[in-house]
């Protein structure tokens, strides 16, 4: 069987959103070659990066500097694992050849790294419920990932070689989590600029960032081991 047939045929199922920890953490192995703790630790230390900003700073560089941090770690820590860093126009990725697999890191809305938030073709899911990135695609994006936008179950992925995947984070302020997805898109809305259904998404483990949760966490005092009660005796000569 031809490698590259049988590699994406592998790597592809349609319309699946994985949400069970143990299953995320499985299917990343098998697809990534990597520990999700990886991506984890990306968005995190993004994050951090992101609030070394001040109010001094203009207000769109927290958020750029969330990407341009987050996409330098991703390649640092991938690179190590058979990846390397890709850039064709204005968009930039991390890709391993081998595997057939790029990897861009972004912002996302609301809805992303949410459980039930399923992407299909039914009626009654709302446009606005979709898991999709915030700030519009470019052309060069759709231009990379084109093979794999058609949005077609019935669709024949065996003459693609190279498939595009999204490490996308929403920022919970409220609940003070950060939420995030490893996903690979299938389709893009009518203007090119949003994703609107994907073939797979990963759902990650939510980061906390309430430093009141670490604090009590830290506290909190080891359990006490039960208490032994024995008696010494003298042993008789």
């Amino acid at each position: 069987m031809d490698e590259k047939l049988n590699r994406s045929n592998f790597m592809q199922p349609l319309y699946l959103t994985i949400d069970d920890p143990h299953h995320a953490q499985n299917r990343i192995k098998e697809v990534f070659g990597f520990d999700s703790k990886v991506l984890l630790g990306v968005i995190e230390d993004g994050f951090a990066a992101r609030n070394e900003t001040t109010n001094n700073h203009p207000k769109i560089y927290g958020g750029y500097r969330h990407f341009a941090e987050g996409t330098a770690f991703l390649r640092e820590r991938l690179l190590t694992k058979g990846y390397s860093k890709y850039t064709q126009g204005n968009s930039e990725w991390v890709r391993n050849e081998k595997l057939g697999i790029l990897i861009s890191f972004m912002t996302g809305n609301a809805c992303v790294g949410l459980k039930g938030q399923v992407p299909s073709n039914t009626e009654s899911l709302k446009i606005d419920q979709i898991a999709r990135n915030k700030n519009p695609k470019g052309s060069m994006f759709s231009r990379i990932a084109n093979p794999q936008l058609l949005g077609d179950m019935l669709t024949t992925h065996s003459d693609i070689d190279t498939w595009c995947w999204v490490l996308m984070y929403y920022i919970d302020y409220k609940n003070k989590v950060i939420r995030s997805e490893l996903s690979c898109p299938s389709k893009l809305t009518d203007n090119g600029k949003f994703f609107a259904e994907y073939h797979e998404r990963i759902i990650l483990k939510e980061i906390s960032f309430d430093p009141e949760a670490e604090f009590d966490n830290i506290l909190s005092p080891a359990p006490t081991p039960p208490s032994i009660d024995f008696e010494i005796r003298r042993k008789n000569a």
